[in-house]
């Protein structure tokens, strides 16, 4: 059973055991966004109690780098009422619902943010009953949007103190369409740490680079703090002609600390994505 306390949130977050009478249930949501990039993405998240008695308070924690003033901050939005039994809460976008309510600083209420969402639900008998899924989505030409969409995950199971691997692609795949990729990488442990990236050329098995995420970031990641590196296909270290790789992540400060990643594929056409997390070696 994984013991780690509820990081940078003022209190212990209990962790649930086979069958307790109720207890806290963390769900991490990866990352969640106002920004604009290559189009303006914004984050919904859709909150629910599967239980069919208990009442629970939830508590959404918001943990982010300032674009203000590069600190890192973290803003606590109870949810409000409490999420009844079999009750679902839709909220379009998560990061203007953390403005409007104003728990979030002055000088970052008209920035663009970026960060991870922890979901605490207190009085839950069983994890299975919290439930959060997260969409991130951008308006699509002539009407709609285009999203991607990921659950939460319990965070007792979010990280690993060894290595984090998946893979990457970038260009034409056939009837797959032209697409570039995107890495994210989240600290899911106690205290701030850097992460040692490494890239495998997919075709040959060769490594490509190896760096320190503070040599991009220019800092280390903070407790529950979220990193992307964007279009990773276009760094010097890569030829243009590798078109796959292997990718490989982990903490290096402290070798203890858990670390997860993701990585989204995006057409470059429409800038649709599909996102997915990398495997994590227990």
């Amino acid at each position: 059973m994984d013991t780690r306390p509820l990081l940078a949130s003022g209190f212990l977050a209990a962790v649930v055991s086979a069958a307790p009478a109720t207890a806290s249930v963390v769900r991490s949501i990866p990352v969640v966004t106002q920004v604009q990039g290559a189009t303006f993405y914004r984050t919904s998240i859709t909150l629910g109690n599967g239980s069919p008695t208990l009442t629970t308070p939830v508590d959404m924690m918001f943990s982010y780098r300032s674009p203000a003033d590069g600190t890192f901050q973290i803003a606590h939005l109870p949810l409000s009422p409490d999420l009844g039994p079999h009750r679902v809460r839709f909220f379009d976008d998560i990061i203007q619902t953390f403005k409007d309510a104003g728990v979030l600083r002055a000088q970052d209420a008209s920035q663009p943010l970026f960060g991870t969402l922890l979901l605490t639900y207190s009085a839950l008998s069983i994890r299975a009953e919290a439930n959060a899924v997260a969409r991130t989505y951008s308006p699509a030409d002539g009407g709609g949007t285009l999203g991607i969409a990921y659950a939460s995950r319990c965070y007792c199971s979010t990280g690993s103190q060894q290595r984090v691997l998946g893979p990457g692609r970038s260009g034409v795949f056939g009837n797959d369409g032209s697409t570039r990729a995107n890495l994210g990488i989240v600290n899911e442990g106690t205290g701030a740490t850097d992460v040692r990236v490494t890239y495998y050329d997919g075709e040959t098995g060769l490594q490509l680079k190896q760096f320190l995420a503070s040599t991009v970031a220019h800092h280390v990641l903070e407790e529950n703090e979220v990193v992307q590196f964007n279009s990773i296909f276009a760094d010097a270290a890569i030829p243009s002609t590798t078109h796959t790789l292997e990718i490989q992540v982990e903490a290096v400060v402290p070798s203890t600390q858990y670390v997860s990643a993701y990585a989204v594929q995006l057409d470059n056409v429409t800038n649709d994505g599909s996102f997915f997390f990398l495997d994590q070696e227990e």
